[in-house]
């Protein structure tokens, strides 16, 4: 297990403070906030939005990034080092879980498997909250292990309280907190217990851990107001059947489609091997170790069924699985043990997933190496005065984070320089000007409001730069009313 500890620190420490992105910004924001004393809020967010004042989502990530700047200061290695601890954990509680279910070969296996597995090494040098999350679930799931061996109900109650603090970083658990309740009454049924014994102190457990949550909302009228917008109004009028069409871009990202570029290469899923072993793995389990089949699609279909009724549709999700993925792929080696050709085949296929997964993070780090964000951080301070007001994409949030900014996520370029006297605007970042899949209204209004915004500004800076785009720095010479509503 410590070689393949070594190998995850190898995939995930190098470049580290490059390639930061918009959705890290979500998070450090509201980070940088708690660090100040100023609550949960985004002061990456213009005062018109409601974030900027309560950040009603879950505050975990945004507490464990706190507590970094608190330490080390603000910047993207602190922002990331939880995560790349919670990639730690990850690699440890796979081995402890698969050590005393399938033997130590299997966990070995496992171990190397989600050392390398792509969604975590991702997840884990980002400050995100997957690897946090998955981190508890499987401190939780191991808890509930604790539980079927000792049979004490403080187990299951632990259970209930860790996967409660997993919720905290993300929602995407809530199909493991089913998943665990089945398992709990399981147990239970198995040793002929009262059925409801060990679900009963999981469900009290998780109520706890749910307290200070919603004590938290409840205070405050922006917190029920947060909470609303966040979990009750945002997935409104979505129907269930355009979510699950929608799962094909969750499901194409893990294939690999779209990795490669040009001569055609696009349509060519250079993942594919990697869900096959899975699939391969959990008929192996099915034929020779069926309880083990039975409790792989126990942890597994809650949270499948879930991903599908989320309305944010990214391939990082899928890092609660891989866990999952990895021990069934360990426990097909373990289960083949008896017959050695078949055994020698899963282990050199696994062998050879280990293999194509790290080559494809090291390919990832080496093109990581040309988004130098200190870089760009540099530059654009070097444009934008102290003291004064930015306005651009969340992703330079950071770079300009002692100095008032706002984002043109939640603030079009107007409102920011006639309300909010924004005076330097930072234009063409790549993501301004190509735009996202579902998102080209509001990039075209967006780009239309920001020519109106430079036909009154003076060019201060100019930062081509391969990753970020081609930025350009304006200082607004005298705010007008807009031409186009935004």
């Amino acid at each position: 297990m410590s070689f393949a500890i070594l190998l995850f620190l190898l995939q995930t420490l190098p470049y580290l403070s490059f390639r930061w992105v918009t959705d890290e910004s979500w998070y450090a924001g509201p980070a940088y906030s708690i660090a100040h004393g100023n609550g949960v809020a985004d002061p990456a967010i213009g005062p018109n939005d409601l974030e900027n004042h309560f950040d009603a989502r879950p505050p975990g990530t945004a507490i464990v990034i706190a507590s970094a700047f608190r330490l080390f200061g603000t910047g993207q290695i602190p922002a990331r080092l939880g995560s790349v601890l919670a990639g730690l954990a990850i690699i440890f509680f796979t081995y402890c879980l698969a050590r005393d279910v399938i033997g130590k070969e299997g966990a070995l296996v496992a171990s190397f498997l989600v050392a390398t597995d792509n969604l975590i090494v991702l997840t884990s040098r980002s400050a995100r909250p997957e690897s946090l999350a998955t981190m508890a679930m499987l401190a939780s799931l191991l808890t509930m292990k604790k539980y079927a061996g000792q049979d004490r109900i403080f187990w299951a109650f632990f259970s209930g309280i860790l996967i409660a603090i997993g919720t905290m970083f993300h929602v995407t658990l809530l199909g493991y907190i089913v998943s665990f309740g089945i398992l709990a009454i399981s147990l239970d049924l198995r040793r002929g217990r009262f059925p409801l014994r060990g679900v009963t102190g999981y469900a009290i457990g998780y109520g706890a851990g749910l307290l200070p949550f919603a004590a938290w909302i409840l205070a405050s009228p922006f917190g029920r107001a947060g909470f609303r917008e966040e979990y009750l109004n945002r997935a409104e009028g979505i129907p269930i059947w355009s979510r699950l069409l929608q799962e094909g871009h969750r499901y194409s990202d893990l294939l690999g489609l779209n990795m490669l570029h040009g001569h055609g290469l696009e349509s060519i899923p250079v993942r594919l091997p990697i869900p096959l072993l899975f699939l391969a793995a959990s008929f192996l389990l099915w034929r020779l170790r069926r309880q083990w089949f039975y409790l792989e699609l126990l942890l597994l279909i809650p949270s499948m069924l879930w991903l599908i009724y989320t309305v944010n549709k990214s391939s990082r999700y899928l890092a609660i699985v891989a866990p999952l993925f990895a021990l069934v792929i360990g426990g097909a080696v373990a289960a083949t043990g008896a017959q050695q050709k078949l055994h020698r085949i899963v282990l050199m296929a696994s062998c050879l997933i280990v293999a194509a997964q790290m080559s494809a993070n090291f390919f990832l780090l080496y093109e990581a190496r040309k988004a130098d964000y200190n870089k760009v951080a540099t530059e654009l301070r070097s444009a934008i005065p102290e003291g004064q007001t930015a306005y651009g994409t969340i992703t330079f949030w950071l770079a300009l984070h002692d100095r008032p900014f706002i984002s043109y996520e939640r603030t079009d370029p107007w409102t920011a320089a006639n309300k909010f006297h924004a005076r330097y605007f930072i234009a063409d970042d790549r993501v301004m000007t190509s735009g996202e899949p579902g998102d080209e209204a509001f990039y075209e209004n967006l780009n239309r409001s920001m020519s109106e915004v430079v036909a009154q500004s003076t060019l201060v800076g100019h930062f081509p730069d391969p990753y970020y785009g081609d930025l350009k720095v304006y200082e607004l010479r005298a705010p007008r009313a807009p031409r186009s509503a935004f």
